[in-house]
């Protein structure tokens, strides 16, 4: 037991994370500290990126709607052209509710 096919000791994988994180970030600390600026720019190019011959978000959307979004990449490219229109929504939906 503990031993490969060598004779030496397997080690267990380490639990430590990857990336020191601090100890309690909760998700809306890390939402507050996104600029609006960054976060624009993220959806503006990401959402509508390719420009031409149509923005990639609003292809997947058709899709979506029409039922033919079955490929696991085209739900990686919906998820990935979407989320940062959808934390900025959710950045733009948490500051109307604290004012």
């Amino acid at each position: 037991t503990g031993l490969s096919r060598r004779g030496s000791r397997v080690r267990a994988p380490s639990t430590a994370p990857l990336l020191p994180l601090p100890e309690k970030v909760s998700m809306m600390k890390w939402l507050d500290g996104l600029s609006w600026s960054t976060l624009l720019m993220a959806a503006l190019l990401l959402g509508l990126a390719p420009f031409v011959p149509e923005p990639h978000l609003w292809e997947k959307l058709k899709m979506l709607v029409a039922g033919d979004l079955v490929r696991p990449l085209d739900w990686f490219d919906l998820c990935l052209h979407g989320a940062p229109v959808v934390i900025l929504a959710l950045k733009g939906l948490r500051q109307i509710r604290a004012s």
